[in-house]
């Protein structure tokens, strides 16, 4: 039941993932065809309007990562505020796994 349960939290979490991620690209996407619009055509403020909307639209998506990587950094703090050798471990855990070589490639690939 344990090993379910986690399996249709995983799922669950890559699929709000990728739908994140696809959003994102789809707005870029929108923005860089928009501002092609704009170097024809630079007078045009309906065009200015829609890469407003579209910009805004990406921010509000970022911020809401940033909120969430906040909420958890200042959970991480609270828990290893009184234990400076934990904190400092799990920084410097983090450091070597940023180091690790996942893949090594030779000439052939």
């Amino acid at each position: 039941m344990k090993a379910y349960t986690r399996g249709v939290t995983i799922s669950y979490i890559a699929k709000r993932n990728k739908e994140k991620w696809g959003q994102q690209n789809t707005l870029q996407l929108e923005i860089e065809d928009l501002e092609k619009l704009m170097q024809k055509n630079p007078g045009s403020n309906q065009i200015k309007e829609q890469i407003n909307l579209v910009k805004h639209k990406l921010n509000l998506l970022e911020q809401e990562d940033i909120v969430r990587d906040l909420k958890f950094m200042k959970q991480n703090y609270f828990e290893n505020a009184n234990k400076p050798g934990r904190w400092l471990a799990y920084k410097l855990k983090k450091e070597r796994e940023k180091r690790i070589i996942h893949q090594l490639q030779d000439e052939l690939g």
